[in-house]
């Protein structure tokens, strides 16, 4: 397998696309180890229970917090999380049996730490504990409580791979509104559920807007032509400006939208201009549609997936050294957002942390780059799992954890292969080298697509057509 000559990444500076020559050295980069997740074995026996049901006990809910290092908080305060926030002390509360799980520091980012009001903690391994709320067991869905400034996402990229996993990345009222709409049901919210909108940006063939819309974009758009919904509008190429998103918002008030197209990271030289607009979608005519603009458009409820560099965030690092040469204008983009440091982009956080809320946020902490969207040698677009999981698994009343779950199923994938020729190349097998840079582009590109939000929401079942 060879390596393409260049690269583009979903990205808009203010200027130009990012894009890159690829280096030299990138046959070796995929054999580094940065960023990639510990292989997780798949269990031989999956609990019994309904994957959708997260009550059970055999399935089950947690929460992740970070572990306290007061000396005057209990194992057995610790278990029942009365050191949380108010809001999660309601949390808990209103969902009884609720694994409260922990993270620290000093743990791998494989395992996590669990306190019992009566027996000693256990430190359970991520991808390798059975699925549960019993002792010696994680819970499916798990909610992390906390942007990544408190728990890292490499903790969710770990757990994504065979957990269902969102973020909930809010603190004081934030926190509150949240919570009381997620536990409330979303009642009353504005967003039509049975109404959709996508907006797809497409610069033509040889930007990668093209190769987005043509992988997931379209195919979407044409697994949501009613019925089953009520209504649908389709905004695309030159048509998806700022002004037409907006009044789409208005007329449908969806449930679902789904965006794609560049995600501004510019200006490069300007880190507080940058942080302010980072992951905002760019429009077909290059402007930023503000955050104002399209907070107050989005109506509450809804879902918003959000293809495109860096919706969901910044990870404070960068891994593409030896992939990205220096001085393309794709590594300058990763290097610069990697400068803003870890957080939470500035849309997802007004939108989930308002009064009246959307229910999720499904968007990227890293960009994407075009090789992982489709299969070098054969064309075969790569968008698949993510058009099933936003339309028939959603759309089936799904909890949105679980929609995704074939999608992370592939990253699972993806870093077991990786492992498997990585230790192929250390036995002398030099020919994998440059499989194993597309597997490890395709692992981080993939496994940075987050959910921020809470796991179970879901929204209500439409009825099949005829």
């Amino acid at each position: 397998m060879t390596l393409p000559a260049d690269i583009q990444l979903d990205a808009w500076t203010g200027e130009e696309v990012a894009r890159a020559t690829i280096d030299a050295g990138a046959a070796s980069w995929g054999a580094g180890k940065g960023g990639m997740p510990r292989s997780q074995a798949v269990l031989p026996f999956e609990a019994p229970a309904d994957p959708r049901d997260w009550r059970s006990a055999d399935v089950g809910y947690g929460i992740l917090l970070p572990d306290s290092t007061d000396p005057q908080v209990s194992d057995a305060a610790k278990a029942a999380g009365e050191d949380a926030a108010a809001p999660v002390r309601e949390l808990l509360a209103a969902r009884p049996g609720t694994a409260v799980l922990r993270w620290s520091p000093e743990l791998p980012d494989h395992l996590l730490r669990r306190y019992f009001a009566a027996d000693p903690p256990q430190e359970p391994a991520i991808g390798l504990s059975e699925f549960g709320t019993g002792r010696g067991r994680l819970p499916k869905y798990v909610a992390i409580i906390g942007g990544p400034d408190v728990i890292p996402w490499s903790v969710q990229y770990a757990l994504g791979t065979r957990h269902l996993v969102g973020r909930i990345p809010l603190a004081g009222d934030a926190l509150a509104h949240y919570v009381r709409a997620l536990l409330a049901d979303w009642a009353g919210a504005e967003a039509r559920t049975d109404r959709a909108v996508t907006w797809t940006v497409d610069h033509g063939p040889l930007d990668i807007t093209a190769l987005m819309r043509a992988v997931i974009a379209a195919p979407l758009a044409a697994r949501l032509t009613p019925p089953p919904l009520a209504e649908f509008r389709d905004v695309t190429a030159a048509e998806a400006t700022g002004d037409a998103l907006v009044g789409a918002l208005a007329d449908l008030r969806p449930g679902l939208l789904a965006t794609s197209g560049h995600g501004r990271t510019g200006p490069l030289d300007a880190p507080a201009e940058m942080r302010a607009m980072l992951g905002l979608p760019v429009d077909a005519t290059h402007t930023t549609v503000p955050l104002r603009t399209l907070c107050d458009g989005m109506p509450g409820g809804c879902v918003w997936y959000a293809q495109a560099c860096c919706s969901a965030g910044a990870a404070g690092e960068s891994f593409y050294a030896g992939l990205l040469p220096v001085g393309s204008s794709a590594l300058g983009t990763v290097e610069a957002v990697a400068g803003l440091g870890t957080m939470v982009a500035p849309a997802p956080l007004e939108l989930l942390g308002r009064e009246h809320p959307v229910r999720a946020v499904i968007g990227h902490v890293e960009p994407t780059f075009s090789w992982t969207l489709r299969v070098d040698d054969t064309g075969q677009g790569l968008g698949g799992r993510l058009v099933s999981a936003l339309s028939g698994h959603l759309y089936a009343g799904e909890p949105l954890g679980l929609a995704l779950a074939e999608y992370r199923a592939d990253v699972g994938e993806l870093h077991t292969r990786w492992a498997r020729l990585r230790d192929a190349l250390a036995n002398g097998d030099t020919s994998v080298r440059e499989t194993l840079t597309r597997l490890r582009v395709a692992a981080l590109d993939r496994q940075s697509l987050v959910l921020l939000g809470d796991p179970t929401i879901a929204l209500p079942p439409l009825e099949p057509a005829g």
